[in-house]
């Protein structure tokens, strides 16, 4: 990656001038392999994102990805900066941010090879992949919806056709007396006709599946880069939001109301809520967090410390005031721990999100 990084190649003239990012440098035998960069940016992107991107890829295809995830471990701070600013350089290189084929195929081949691009864009794509598949695959809010608007009978037989780890998950977020007429309707689900489970198939392709497919096909692009962006340093994310305000500021603004940070703990997280978030995260990184959130003067450090018991809040201050300085790259890394715990539990519909005003 050069030393302008995250400057687009041919922009010139006065009316695109940004100041020159200095984007995360490693040696070129320090960065991951192609499949490696895909990996770190689908983790990145979230499991919602990056499920979207996965959904359609042969089984070959797919087993190459697990594979990759499960050798990954923990990726250090410094190697996620430098993936994800390299492909953020791609993905904002031109003068307009532009879909079709060319444009994919030159996004994709910053992370992965060639035969994986062509995989991706549908050459030696495998076989199709059935309705039940696809949708033991989508995400579980819109499918609870939809489920929970079928006559009971019917979302009988649908649930019977998940996924046992699908199901059982989505059994858990429908209303209690809905859930429990399934259960106790999965124990006489009728063989149907091959006709009507043809038909059953289709009414679901044609009115959930290809509608929910339109609805993901919309994403914007503040959402990828708001995902993305939840994930680097500090240092790394100001040099991209001050190119990105350069260039495209209305982009930029949007980014700026889709980001949760660390910062944005104490003005989008409900107070009552902190107490269950921080069941969820070590008491190791909270201090990791909350020692540099001090040194920063954060002030979600405060926001945290009285929204817990008084007394743990108080043996919180004395740990933190005992423990060594933390370096930057360390608190930064446990304070996006915090955070993602966080988005975990909003997608999960445990805690909400308050609406962020710029």
């Amino acid at each position: 990656m050069s030393d302008a990084a995250l400057v687009p190649a041919g922009a010139s003239g006065p009316q695109r001038s940004p100041a020159v990012y200095r984007g995360p440098q490693l040696p070129q035998n320090a960065m991951p392999s192609p499949i490696e960069k895909a990996a770190i940016i689908l983790m990145a992107i979230g499991p919602e994102m990056g499920g979207s991107v996965l959904k359609d890829l042969a089984e070959p295809d797919l087993i190459r990805f697990a594979r990759t995830l499960t050798g990954l471990g923990k990726v250090a701070q410094d190697v996620l900066d430098a993936v994800i600013v390299e492909f953020l350089e791609i993905l904002t290189s031109g003068p307009d941010l532009a879909g079709g084929d060319a444009a994919a195929r030159k996004l994709l081949s910053s992370v992965l090879d060639d035969d994986e691009v062509n995989r991706l864009l549908g050459e030696n794509k495998g076989k199709p992949r059935g309705v039940w598949d696809r949708l033991s695959d989508t995400p579980l809010a819109p499918l609870a919806t939809f489920i929970a608007a079928e006559h009971p009978q019917t979302a009988t037989v649908i649930v019977s056709e998940l996924r046992s780890d699908v199901a059982a998950a989505l059994l858990e977020r429908l209303e209690r007396p809905f859930a429990q007429a399934i259960v106790v309707r999965l124990s006489r689900v009728p063989t149907l006709d091959a006709a009507i489970t043809a038909a059953m198939q289709l009414a679901i392709d044609r009115d959930f599946l290809s509608a929910l497919q339109r609805n993901l096909s919309k994403r914007r692009p503040a959402d990828l880069i708001a995902g993305l962006m939840n994930n680097i340093s500090s240092e790394a994310r100001d040099g991209f939001l001050g190119f990105l305000e350069s260039q495209e500021p209305a982009l930029a603004q949007d980014v700026l109301r889709t980001m949760f940070t660390f910062e944005d703990v104490a003005t989008r997280v409900n107070a009552r809520d902190i107490s269950t978030i921080l069941r969820g995260v070590p008491e190791e990184i909270l201090l990791q967090a909350l020692k540099l959130g001090q040194a920063q003067e954060s002030a979600t450090v405060g926001f945290i410390l009285g929204n817990v018991p008084r007394r743990l809040a108080e043996r919180y201050v004395e740990d933190v005031a005992n423990m060594t300085d933390v370096s930057r790259k360390d608190g930064e890394a446990a304070q996006i721990e915090i955070t993602k715990v966080i988005q975990a539990m909003v997608r999960r519909g445990e805690i909400k999100f308050i609406d962020k005003d710029l």
